[in-house]
């Protein structure tokens, strides 16, 4: 967690969230100490996908690749609106993301403005794509307190190479576009952060990658390993340089993942 994020974070803190995470934190090593499980403190945090559905075919995704075990679908409002009535109390963070593209949810930015009421804090992950002028000043009025952006490449054709059917253009623009509506409405929500996912065909550009946050304003950036599902005998996104690598070579010719 950034500066920036920590300080958002501990300014949506109230007495009695901050009571029941001691719970939390007190139950979880009495649980380790007794070797069974004790718990004393309601959830502190949620992760929520709006929708499972992605206009992006990314190789390692299961909304890309459309592979899910579960049908295509989004979540309803009125459910959000039941899980808070008995959580708000206790919410402190709330993730709108896991695999599906948020803002393809016709009422996700709805979705955001109910926890952001409650003083819980909100973020989410987009590829960028639909972040036109009204979406971008929706989702400041929303009260989204951190917005990630995925990079993954700073030419189109790296960028396309892993996030297939994508146009980098596309999520410069939503990007300026939030930018500027933050500005416009005297906003410092939400943080805005360019993610880049490090695989073979990008590696490359990870100075160029720094250099284009800076140009754009975002907050900051961050880079991650990618999670891929068939790396048994090797993967041809798997990164090559030593220190982004996040796989090493065991003798038995199999690679074992390090997740980062």
């Amino acid at each position: 967690m950034s500066k920036k994020e920590a300080i958002k974070y501990l300014r949506k803190l109230t007495f009695h969230k901050l009571v029941n995470m001691i719970k939390l934190w007190l139950s979880f090593y009495y649980s380790k100490l007794i070797s069974k499980p004790a718990i004393w403190g309601m959830p502190t945090s949620l992760t929520i996908e709006p929708t499972t559905a992605c206009n992006l075919g990314c190789p390692e995704c299961p909304s890309g690749l459309k592979i899910f075990s579960r049908p295509t679908g989004s979540i309803k409002q009125t459910t959000l609106e039941t899980t808070l009535r008995g959580l708000d109390k206790y919410l402190t963070y709330i993730n709108f993301y896991f695999q599906g593209e948020p803002y393809i949810h016709k009422d996700f930015l709805n979705l955001v403005k109910l926890a952001s009421e409650k003083g819980i804090f909100t973020s989410t992950s987009t590829n960028g794509h639909f972040l036109s002028e009204d979406n971008a000043r929706k989702t400041v009025e929303s009260g989204l307190d951190k917005l990630i952006i995925s990079l993954d490449g700073t030419t189109q054709e790296t960028y396309e190479s892993y996030r297939i059917n994508g146009r980098l253009d596309k999520v410069l623009e939503g990007t300026r576009n939030i930018i500027k509506a933050k500005k416009e409405l005297n906003s410092k929500s939400p943080l805005v952060v360019f993610q880049f996912l490090v695989v073979k065909p990008n590696e490359h550009q990870i100075d160029d990658a720094n250099s284009l946050a800076e140009k754009e304003g975002v907050d900051f950036i961050t880079f991650k390993t990618a999670q891929l599902y068939d790396f048994k005998n090797g993967n041809e996104l798997m990164p090559t340089k030593g220190s982004i690598r996040g796989t090493e070579r065991k003798k038995t010719a199999l690679m074992k993942l390090k997740i980062s």
